[in-house]
C-alpha cells in the first residue's frame, strides 16, 4: 500500500466532505426551521454556483465568492417568501411535488440566463485570463493536494463548524430551535417565526453558494455545469446518515461520505466502475437498517 497515495486520498475525501457537510448542514437548517424537505437544494448549487461565476468575469474569484454570498442569501428569501411559505400547511405531497417544481424551474431558468454550455470562472472569453483564487497548491513527501482541496479545507469546515457553534450559542440558534419545536407557541411568546424561517432559508442559500462554487470548480478546472445537478444529489444521503434534525451530524456525515468516496474511487472504482456514486446510498442504506433516525437523529415517539 502506497502510504503517500492513502494520505492524499484522505485528504483529499476530507476536502470534498467537507463541502458536502456545508451544503448538507444547510439543508438540515431549513429541514429544522420548517420541516420541509428541500428537493431543490441541487438546483440552489447551480444558481450559487452561475451567481459566482458572473461575479468573477469582474472581480477576483475570491472576491466574486464573497459578495454571491448576501445574493444567494436574498435569493434564498425570496424563495422562501414567494414560494414555501404560502404552502406551509399543506399536504405534505403537495409541498415535496412543489419543491420538485421548484427545481425544474429554476433548472430552465439557469439555462435560459447563462446557456447550456460549460462556463470557466474568471474568463468572459478565451482570451482572457481568468481570475483565479490564490494557488495554494503543494507537495510534501509525495503527498500532492490540489489548490481546490486546501481551499475547501480552509474555507468549508471552519464555516460548517461556525454553522453549528451558532445555532448551539447564539440568540438566534435559541429561536431556530423555538421554532422547530412548535411555531405555533413561538409565536405565542411574541418571536418573529416567519422572520426566523426566512433566515433559514437564506442561509441555506449561503451555504449552497459555497459547496456550488467549489464542486464546479472554482479554484481551477472546470467551470459551473449542470453536473452540479447530480452532485447534489448527495445532500440527501449525507442528510439521511447524519439525521435530518441535525446539523451537527449533518457535518460528520458529510466528512464520512467524502472519505468513503475517495477510497471507493482509489480501490473499488477500477473493479466496480460507478461504484464510487453509488457507495453514499449504499452506505445509507445499510446505517437505516440499524437506525432509521441516522446516525445523530433524535429518536422521537409519537402516540398514534
Amino acid at each position: 500500500m502506497d502510504l503517500a497515495l492513502t494520505l492524499q486520498t484522505l485528504v483529499n475525501g476530507l476536502a470534498n466532505g467537507a463541502l458536502y457537510a456545508v451544503i448538507a448542514a444547510g439543508f438540515v437548517l431549513v429541514y429544522r426551521a420548517t420541516g420541509v424537505t428541500n428537493f431543490a437544494i441541487s438546483e440552489f448549487l447551480l444558481i450559487g454556483a452561475y451567481l459566482t461565476y458572473t461575479l468573477s468575469l469582474f472581480l477576483p474569484v475570491l472576491l466574486a465568492m464573497l459578495l454571491a454570498l448576501p445574493a444567494a442569501f436574498v435569493f434564498g428569501v425570496l424563495v422562501e417568501r414567494g414560494f414555501v411559505r404560502p404552502l406551509l400547511g399543506r399536504n405534505v405531497v403537495a409541498v415535496i411535488m412543489a419543491t420538485i417544481g421548484l427545481a425544474a424551474t429554476l433548472d430552465g431558468a439557469a439555462l435560459i440566463v447563462w446557456g447550456p454550455d460549460q462556463k470557466a470562472m474568471g474568463a468572459a472569453d478565451i482570451a482572457q485570463l481568468p481570475k483565479e483564487l490564490p494557488n495554494l497548491a503543494f507537495n510534501v513527501g509525495g503527498v500532492f493536494l490540489s489548490s481546490k482541496a486546501v481551499w475547501s479545507l480552509i474555507l468549508a469546515l471552519p464555516i460548517a463548524i461556525f454553522l453549528i457553534a451558532m445555532l448551539k450559542y447564539t440568540r438566534y440558534g435559541i429561536l431556530l430551535r423555538a421554532v422547530s419545536e412548535s411555531e405555533t407557541a413561538a409565536l405565542a411568546l411574541g418571536i418573529n417565526a416567519p422572520g426566523v424561517v426566512a433566515i433559514a432559508w437564506g442561509i441555506s442559500a449561503m451555504m449552497a453558494t459555497i459547496g456550488g462554487a467549489f464542486l464546479a470548480g472554482a479554484a481551477g478546472g472546470g467551470g459551473p455545469g449542470h453536473h452540479l445537478i447530480l452532485l447534489g444529489l448527495v445532500v440527501f444521503p449525507v442528510a439521511i446518515l447524519g439525521g435530518f434534525d441535525s446539523v451537527a451530524g449533518a457535518v460528520v456525515a458529510g466528512l464520512l461520505i467524502g472519505l468513503v468516496e475517495a477510497f471507493s474511487q482509489l480501490y473499488l472504482e477500477a473493479l466496480l466502475p460507478g461504484i464510487s456514486q453509488a457507495i453514499p446510498f449504499v452506505i445509507v442504506l445499510l446505517v437505516l437498517m440499524l437506525r432509521p433516525y441516522g446516525l445523530f437523529g433524535q429518536h422521537r415517539i409519537e402516540r398514534v
